[in-house]
């Protein structure tokens, strides 16, 4: 995972010749100089758009290089010529020793979305003809696809990089442009924020954390998805064994049942499931389905067991049995009346008990805005409402005998009052919820059981008047009602184990889910994140200190373990840094995170990019022992690369001293070819 710029080349074909310039960068620190207005940031973000990572500046597909690339030349004797035709080449290499050249026009007929990769040393050999091929950029799939270059260059940087959560679509790829600029820090933009100028509007959730997440290669982010995606899945879980529940709550309620011991969410506790059974309405009173099937079955068994009488044996017990069931017809009604008119006033009555539960729920959100208020503005719960805070004197707010009146409760108080009022309420309207559901289902059973005595009184009355010789209807009619009722109550119970099955299914599935979420760390960072974020700390500390951060002492600084940005005391260090504190600020923490790519296991491609450092007149002391820092990437087999237009006096003075690469142009950095 590791980048080196080996050399970049622009050209640019006038009227009046090639003019071009050949700039080659050396291991460790390399210092690009020009003065203002010379071509030096020409070089940087011809680097740049040679990778087609204009967007991490803007949106828009604008070509970011000056006019020098573009329209015209300004030369040194003062003339000015125009453009014709313009390229950029950049080399190149990453850890394994793969070395590439990527070509792109910059005005050209061709069109400036295609790039030309030369998978060799091309800019530093030129003896020698390399393999090419042609990428695309800036258009859908660069970033997805195998001719798309940053799906090419991601590969070859030997980055895997994260899917992540977007605003207006699921996920999306974090894309080059957004972890750039963590080690790219272009003059335009790139000083302005800390961690980096990130671009927000690709429409990535918490962007400069995720990028910040990869670039360090932090667990949290792969925690916190799996905790995402675990609760997802036990919410799943769970959503799918209540409409389980509720299915099969409705088909058992169908038939005049209900369902007893049943949780209506996942437990993980197999015996608890195995608990749960059926009850069927028997009368006024509810059966175990078992037990109801075994009778059923014994009355089945019973009438199969007789031969079929003849009407005429069956004349005296036909009209008893009519009789009977003219009666229990009658009472059965009675008792839908009855059961009926209970729930008629018990409806009333659970109306009136959710409207006392929204008007305490009113008054709870009320009490608590004034408790909000009074902690806002210092009133607190020093002064009582009751009682003047000088004088002691009793002070109640009414026109009444104060003698007569207690004293008013305190706001916590009453809030906590309110509270257990409102979950009283709440209990008993789910008390009664649950009575409700079981006159309803006693009232399905009393209705289906009529439905039943009225066949059989039709029954019972025709064969009353059918001829004596007749097989008795009435007997069939018995034994086949009764297996009938056999298989009926049999479908129920298999539909109901066929439901505790899936149950079980589902149950296992949830067991599983939890002991996956109970095996992740507890904390939010797992140990090695801890541990790189206190070397990143004390990097940035050490660093601050040695640039001359004065705002306040620098072993005050910390890394955010939330927002991964310098911080005080748990807040964000803001407005109170002056503009150099903050350039410093910058400096130490984009140098403490290439630091720290030597000595733990990061994304970082062990090089960094900065475009005219010193800003906000940061002072020469501190911006020689910026450099002085910088020196040391060598050491740790690092890159870094300057551009400055620093004093050239003051800036080789520093630089005598200490070993890197100097690229110094005097005059116009674009210089007629040979």
């Amino acid at each position: 995972m590791t980048m080196r710029f080996r050399s970049l080349r622009l050209r640019a074909v006038t009227a009046d010749g090639v003019y071009g310039a050949d700039v080659n960068f050396g291991e460790g620190l390399t210092v690009l100089w020009a003065d203002n207005t010379k071509g030096k940031s020409t070089c940087m973000q011809g680097m740049l758009y040679a990778l087609g990572l204009e967007k991490m500046l803007s949106p828009r597909r604008e070509v970011p290089l000056p006019h020098a690339m573009t329209s015209y030349l300004n030369l040194d004797d003062g003339k000015r010529v125009d453009v014709l035709e313009s390229r950029v080449s950049l080399e190149i290499s990453n850890g394994r020793g793969q070395i590439i050249t990527v070509h792109r026009a910059v005005k050209a007929l061709t069109d400036s979305r295609l790039i030309t990769v030369d998978f060799g040393p091309s800019l530093t050999d030129d003896s020698r003809q390399f393999p090419s091929q042609n990428f695309f950029v800036l258009d859908g799939g660069a970033a997805q696809r195998e001719d798309g270059f940053h799906f090419f260059l991601e590969q070859f940087l030997g980055w895997e990089l994260p899917q992540v959560r977007r605003y207006d679509a699921p996920e999306t790829k974090l894309y080059l442009e957004t972890v750039f600029p963590l080690f790219w820090v272009e003059q335009k933009f790139g000083w302005s924020t800390i961690p980096a100028a990130i671009p927000t509007y690709m429409r990535i959730r918490e962007v400069h954390k995720r990028a910040v997440e990869f670039l360090l290669d932090l667990d949290v982010y792969k925690l916190e998805m799996q905790r995402e995606r675990l609760a997802e899945q036990i919410a799943g879980n769970a959503k799918e064994w209540a409409a389980l529940h509720e299915e099969l709550s409705r088909f058992v309620a169908r038939s005049g049942g209900r369902v007893v011991a049943l949780a209506e969410k996942p437990v993980a506790d197999r015996e608890l499931l195995n608990r749960a059974f059926l009850e069927m309405a028997d009368g006024l009173n509810w059966t175990a389905l078992g037990t109801m099937i075994a009778r059923n079955r014994g009355i089945a068994a019973e009438l199969d067991a007789i031969s079929v009488p003849e009407v005429s044996e069956q004349a005296t017990e036909v009209s008893r049995r009519l009789d009977e069931r003219l009666a229990e017809v009658d009472r059965l009604n009675a008792e839908r009346i009855r059961v009926h008119g209970i729930r008629q006033l018990k409806s009333a009555d659970m109306l009136s008990l959710q409207r006392r539960i929204d008007t305490l729920a009113d008054d709870l959100a009320k009490n608590l805005d004034v408790q909000k208020l009074q902690r806002y503005s210092g009133v607190s719960s020093l002064l009582t409402p009751d009682r003047c805070p000088t004088c002691e004197q009793a002070l109640i707010d009414t026109l009444l005998s104060q003698e007569a009146l207690s004293a008013v409760m305190p706001i916590a108080d009453n809030i906590e009052y309110i509270r257990s009022q409102k979950k009283m309420f709440e209990d008993i309207l789910s008390r009664e919820s649950t009575e409700d559901d079981s006159r309803s289902g006693q009232l399905n059973a009393i209705s289906r059981e009529l439905t039943d005595l009225y066949a059989q009184i039709r029954s019972l009355r025709a064969e009353l008047v059918a001829p004596g010789s007749n097989p008795s209807a009435t007997a069939i009619e018995d034994r086949i009602r009764a297996e009938a009722r056999v298989r009926e109550l049999e479908a129920i119970q298999s539909v109901f184990d066929e439901a505790i099955d899936r149950l079980a299914s589902i149950q296992t599935t949830y067991a599983g889910l939890l002991i996956e979420q109970a095996s992740l760390p507890k904390d939010k960072l797992s140990a090695e994140d801890q541990l790189k974020f206190v070397q990143l700390t004390r990097l940035l500390q050490a660093q601050a200190a040695e640039f001359g951060f004065s705002t306040f002492g620098a072993n005050e600084l910390e890394i955010s373990s939330d927002s991964y940005r310098p911080e005080k005391e748990g807040f964000e260090i803001g407005f109170e840094t002056s503009a150099s504190d903050a350039i410093r600020l910058k400096w130490a923490y984009q140098l403490s995170l290439l630091e720290l790519a030597s000595s733990s296991d990061t994304n970082h491609p062990q090089i960094l990019i900065f475009d005219e450092p010193r800003q906000q007149s940061s002072s020469k002391v501190s911006f020689e022992s910026l450099l002085r820092r910088a020196s040391k990437a060598r050491e740790r087999g690092q890159q870094v690369i300057f551009s400055t237009s620093e004093d050239l006096e003051t800036l080789q003075k520093i630089t005598a001293s200490m070993e890197c690469t100097q690229q110094i142009f005097d005059g116009y950095i674009l210089q007629r070819m040979n």
